[in-house]
Formats: C-alpha cells, structure tokens, sequence
C-alpha cells in the first residue's frame, strides 16, 4: 500500500508539473553567450538564436557619448558575457535634451507583446559597477528598463534610479496613466522600489497587468524576494489623448507596449554604466527568473 500510495502520489505530481508547464512560454531570452550565436553589429543592434534586438539611441544619430552596446567577457550572471551599455558625462545644452542606448525586448507588433488584460514577466540581472557609475545628478531622470506606449508619452511603467543617496543605489518603479498623464513633466505613481548594492548582481523580475480602468497589477521580485505588490491604473486608453496640453495632430497611445532595457536620461555630466544579462519576456514567474 505504501509503494502503490508513493507511485500515485508521484503521479499526480508528474501531471500536475507537466500541466503547468504546458502553459508556460520564453517568448524571448538573452544570454549573451556564443553558443546561442549573440553578437552585436557596428549599428548595436544585438543577434541572438536567430532574433534580432533593435538598438535604440536618442539623440537617433547616437552622439559619441551613447556608446554602442558590447558584449562584455569579463562580467556575467551566468554564463560569461553580459551586455555593456554606457552612456558618458555630458553637459546639457538645451531644455531637458535626453540621451538613451536602449535594446528592445519585445514590440507592440509582436504576437506575445504586452497588452491590456495581458500578463507578462520581463526578468534580467543587471551590475552597476561603483568607479563607473554614478548617482544621478539631483533632479534628474535615469531609467534601466521601461514598459511604453509610443511617443510623445512617457513610459506607463518603468525601473528609476534615484539621486537619494550616494552610498548605494536607491531604484523606485514608476506608473504614469490617464490620471497623471503622460507628458515628461506628469508626477508619477510610486509604486514601490527599494536599495541594491554597487558591484553585485542582483536579480530582477517584474509582472505587468496593464488595465487603464484601475485593475492593472504590477508585481517586482528582488533577488526572489516580493518587494512590489500593486494595483491601479497600469497605462493609457488608447482611445484618448492623455496628454495636458496636446496639440492638434498628436498620435493617441499605441493598444500594445514595447519593452526595453538600458540607460535613459536626462542629460547630464555623469557617467553611467551598466551591464544586463539573463534577460528574459514570458508568461510565468518562473520561466522569467534569471
């Protein structure tokens, strides 16, 4: 009875597991590595098991001080290669000029993209190495990762970096909706965040639910831990302008979002460097963990 009791037991166990995971999809995965065939062109655009990752640079020319993205050996998750991006000092010249160098995970085009009453789990681990990035400058944006809806709007969701403390570094996740609207001036929505040491891996995974009626949901694991548990209004009715001030020919936000990782500021003369690796977008918590 016992051997029989174990051998069913096991069974219902081995249905379950094969159940669940039948559900699962990794509809993308960075590793950086060679095996996978990860390179990256002399445009940044990054290569890996047959999909190509678009480099995004702003100014959309990339002045010197966007470098291009690079595969980086001597830095790794997992593996050994990471992705290197930088962005170096830079004073500004005009009112509030950005910069970015940015890789796009996934596009609102894409069948699996992120959409409204779509969940999704964008997972990476990312280094920021003490003597080669710095605190943002007081009152000035950086983001590493961003969940948009296209242009003129700022990002319904993303991963800043504070100037709250010089000692680590101190990120918070940020919502813009219909209620704060979306220009670069909007208050955002704090959502939650918290403090990760220099020169250390660390591990994230975020969950996106976007509702802009109010039942959108987003959740952040750090390092496996919960540290995000939130429910709002999680981006735009694609239907409006969320926009104060618009003028007359502005492009109403897209239904589907783009997701990205990398540096982007507001430009400043501060350098900031960061390495991503184990990037991943699917539809589970656990296939997103780096």
């Amino acid at each position: 009875m016992k051997m029989r009791s174990r051998l069913f037991l096991g069974g219902i166990a081995l249905q379950a597991l094969v159940s669940g995971s039948a559900h699962a999809e990794v509809y993308r995965h960075i590793t950086a590595e060679s095996p996978a065939g990860a390179v990256i062109n002399d445009a940044g655009v990054l290569t890996e098991s047959g999909v190509a990752y678009p480099a995004i640079y702003t100014p959309s020319s990339r002045e010197s001080w966007c470098r291009l993205p690079w595969l980086d050996s001597a830095n790794a998750f997992k593996g050994s290669r990471s992705i290197g991006m930088e962005i170096t000092p830079r004073a500004a010249v005009a009112a509030n000029p950005v910069d970015k160098v940015n890789h796009r995970i996934s596009s609102g085009n894409d069948p699996f993209a992120l959409a409204f009453g779509v969940k999704r789990y964008t997972g990476f681990a990312l280094l920021l190495p003490r003597d080669q990035f710095e605190i943002p400058a007081p009152g000035k944006k950086l983001m590493l990762a961003q969940w948009w809806q296209g242009a003129p709007y700022g990002p319904p969701l993303r991963l800043a970096i504070t100037d709250a403390t010089t000692h680590a570094v101190t990120f918070r996740f940020l919502v813009l909706n219909d209620d704060t609207k979306g220009n670069p001036s909007a208050v955002p929505v704090d959502v939650g965040g918290g403090v990760i040491p220099f020169d250390t891996w660390t591990s994230f995974v975020v969950m996106t639910l976007p509702d802009h009626g109010g039942a959108g949901e987003v959740e952040v694991w750090l390092d496996g831990e919960r540290i995000v548990a939130w429910i709002g209004k999680l981006g735009y009715d694609p239907a409006e302008i969320p926009y104060a001030g618009a003028q007359v020919g502005t492009r109403k936000p897209n239904p589907r979002f783009d997701v990205f990782y990398g540096p982007y500021r507001e430009r400043q003369e501060k350098r900031h460097r960061v390495f991503f690796d184990e990037i991943k977008f699917t539809d589970t918590h656990a296939e997103a963990v780096p």
